[in-house]
């Protein structure tokens, strides 16, 4: 239900017999899949999505399916990750075929980070950049050694007072454990 509002509320209008059409996107290893809409006025037989990518070269075409009231859907894998652009191609009964203007995934409401999230120099920087400075790699290990000596005195003081009393009472460690138990629960 909040898909559908969503993908109304982002729909791109435009010309006839094409009304309005919307696209989402998902990311994956070898490029884009993207799931598109666009409603078509009249009754044609086939609605066809075509894509240009970089470089002019036209992808394959893929058929949408009719979902009645002139809403055709369907889903179109992309071999690459960039903002192609997107034509749909009504096929009638009768006539010539009509092809709608050529309108960007983000135009049709892809958001635009999706492109960026596949190429991992655009979102970190590039390849041979460290993502830790050497200045701040030196605190790094400053601050480990300063946590294990912590760690190191905290275990040396609580072992010492074990055997502190340990010998005042002659007792195993376990022992004045429940030495000290015992005294709380006496009574006289």
């Amino acid at each position: 239900m909040i898909r559908t509002v969503l993908a109304i509320l982002l729909a791109l209008p435009l010309s006839s017999p094409f009304v309005e059409a919307s696209a989402t996107a998902t990311s994956l290893d070898d490029g884009l899949w993207l799931d598109v809409s666009v409603t078509v006025e009249g009754s044609p037989v086939a609605v066809v999505v075509r894509g240009i990518a970089p470089g002019d070269s036209e992808l394959p075409p893929v058929a949408l399916a009719d979902r009645g009231d002139g809403r055709w859907e369907g889903i179109v894998q992309l071999p690459v990750a960039e903002n192609i652009l997107i034509a749909f191609e009504s096929i009638p009964v009768q006539g010539p075929t009509v092809l709608s203007d050529a309108h960007t995934l983000t135009e049709l409401g892809v958001d635009s980070a999706i492109f960026s999230m596949d190429n991992p120099e655009t979102a970190f920087g590039e390849d041979d950049e460290s993502l830790v400075s050497p200045e701040g790699a030196r605190w790094g290990w400053i601050s480990l050694a300063a946590g294990a000596a912590a760690l190191a005195l905290i275990a040396y003081w609580t072992v010492g007072s074990i055997r502190t009393r340990s010998k005042e009472g002659d007792d195993t460690p376990e022992q004045a454990g429940v030495a000290d138990v015992e005294d709380i629960f006496e009574t006289d």
